[in-house]
C-alpha cells in the first residue's frame, strides 16, 4: 500500500507491504514517536490505534509543549 505524508512542509509517498496501517506503525516508520508527533487524515487527530489505507492522505505535525 501507498500513504502520501505531508511533513516539515514536504510530501512524501511511503509504500507498505500491508493493507492497513495504525497511525503508530506510520510514526515508526517516519522515526518519529507519538510523544512529539501525532497524525492528522482530514480534520481528525487519529489515536495510535486509528487505520490508514492505501491511497489516503495525511499528515504529520510535531506536538509542541511549553512549560
Amino acid at each position: 500500500m501507498r500513504v502520501k505524508v505531508s511533513y516539515r512542509g514536504q510530501i512524501k509517498e511511503l509504500e507498505f507491504e500491508k493493507d492497513k496501517i495504525t497511525a503508530l506503525e506510520l510514526l515508526k516508520a517516519l522515526g518519529l514517536s507519538r510523544e512529539y508527533a501525532f497524525v492528522v487524515k482530514g480534520e481528525e487527530i487519529l489515536e495510535e490505534r486509528d487505520l490508514i489505507e492505501d491511497g489516503e492522505e495525511v499528515r504529520v505535525i510535531n506536538a509542541i509543549s511549553g512549560g
